[in-house]
């Protein structure tokens, strides 16, 4: 608990935060103590907590979840695991209820994502697995120095849906946080947000780069310096590069920390104060592969995670997507949780209306989600902005893939972001990454 903890923070983590997880029997605040004391243990106890955990989950998902039931559980040691098959997201979506625990869970979790490859999944997670997931983003959070409780600003999507709207709501109330869109949004919106900030008084702003970094941007065009305080800045789900990090720095007179997860794994790494991405291994085995060997240590290659604690649907050996290595050195904070560094993940840019206002790349992404939660048949997907008013739309058809699923797209996009927008939908049998190893999903047309 943070010494200096003030009325409004202990309201909300004693009488709002607590009961609530509590109520989902999600044992987060026992969790999170586990973790800040596992992440000095010596590697070869770190090895054995990995390792228990490993066989167990094995062994159930053998004796419980159909797509494992040839899987082998002989597994004696850790490098046991490099024998297994890798699962990737085409499994996740070519036979879904084979890969669900045939035992019944409650207060499952249900999380959709399009995913940093752009192929929509679906995935369920027990509470206990949800609870180890907040424990582990609560314990980075606190090598920034934010604590539960803490007021945050959070620059992310809106959902469509009006039951999504208020249950996103609902939960921003119990995190003790502000909502600002990154969904249409022009200069006019990001002063409206500055202003309900400057009464909020946000302790850390939390969110997408590219957004944060247009919020930065904005009060260097005014010469301005924000009407708040902040703690630290943390950034997820695009690359943080040098520039990122410096302009934000500058701006907002804090520190940055990175943040890297996904919807089905949940938080994967956090960034401690000396700077390294410290993986949450005590939830996850993360392997570096190229083809199917593994990668030496500094050596980039896919991000293959075996997620230790999800028992309704096991991940094991589940391919990313993303591209990184594990650094050689230890990190010089003292933690012995492995570092990811060299990390390629997602590169979403801005679209813009022909109104002039423009919208983070995450606002495409939950089309796609939707359209996935209706199974419209997409494999994966990539839109390009082509003009202000032309989208080109690359699609990997799957089997349910026809008229109505273009026809959901193109009027989505009409009603939400632009309603003369020209629509092209193209079929392809992949979605290619930039030289650079980003997979782009969202290009707009400044960055084509």
């Amino acid at each position: 608990m943070s010494p200096k903890m003030d009325a409004n923070q202990l309201f909300f983590r004693l009488f709002v935060y607590f009961p609530v997880v509590w109520s989902r029997g999600q044992r987060v605040p026992g969790y999170l103590n586990r973790l800040l004391r596992s992440q000095y243990l010596s590697p070869s106890e770190l090895s054995s907590l990995q390792l228990e955990k490993l066989q167990r989950i094995v062994a159930y998902a053998k004796r419980s979840v159909p797509f494992f039931g040839a899987l082998a559980d002989k597994l004696r040691t850790l490098e046991d695991l490099e024998r297994m098959p890798f699962i990737g997201k085409a499994d996740l979506k070519r036979n879904p209820g084979a890969m669900i625990s045939r035992e019944p869970f409650y207060l499952l979790t249900k999380k959709t994502t399009g995913g940093s490859t752009g192929e929509p999944v679906t995935i369920l997670k027990t509470r206990d697995a949800m609870a180890w997931e907040l424990a582990a983003t609560w314990r980075g959070y606190s090598w920034a120095g934010i604590d539960i409780g803490d007021r945050q600003a959070r620059f992310w999507g809106v959902p469509f849906d009006k039951k999504d709207k208020a249950r996103a709501k609902l939960i921003d109330f119990i995190a003790n946080r502000k909502r600002c869109s990154a969904f249409s949004f022009n200069e006019s919106d990001l002063g409206v947000y500055t202003g309900v900030l400057a009464k909020f008084k946000p302790k850390y702003l939390y969110g997408y780069v590219s957004m944060i970094e247009e919020y930065a941007r904005y009060f260097e065009r005014r010469g301005a310096t924000p009407p708040f305080d902040l703690k630290c800045v943390i950034t997820t789900s695009e690359v943080l590069t040098e520039a990122h990090r410096q302009l934000i720095e500058r701006v907002f007179s804090t520190k940055v920390f990175n943040e890297y997860g996904s919807g089905e794994l949940g938080s994967i790494a956090h960034e401690c104060e000396a700077g390294s991405l410290h993986v949450s291994a005590e939830n996850m085995i993360v392997e570096v592969i190229k083809g199917d060997r593994p990668c030496d240590g500094g050596e980039i290659g896919e991000l293959v995670v075996t997620e230790l604690n999800n028992y309704a649907a096991p991940l094991i050996r589940y391919r990313t997507g993303d591209f990184a290595s594990l650094a050689v050195e230890k990190c010089k904070c003292g933690r012995t949780l492995p570092v990811i560094e060299n990390l390629f993940g997602r590169a979403y840019d801005t679209l813009k209306n022909s109104e002039g206002k423009r919208f983070h790349g995450e606002f495409v992404m939950y089309i796609f989600e939707e359209a996935q939660r209706r199974n419209l048949g997409i494999k994966a997907f990539q839109v390009t902005q082509e003009d202000i008013q032309s989208l080109r739309v690359k699609i990997v058809p799957g089997e349910q893939y026809g008229r109505p699923t273009e026809e959901f797209i193109a009027n989505l996009i009409r009603e939400r972001f632009d309603r003369n927008a020209r629509v092209r939908f193209e079929h392809v049998r992949r979605i290619e990454r930039a030289s650079s190893g980003k997979m782009r999903l969202i290009v707009g047309m400044d960055n084509r």
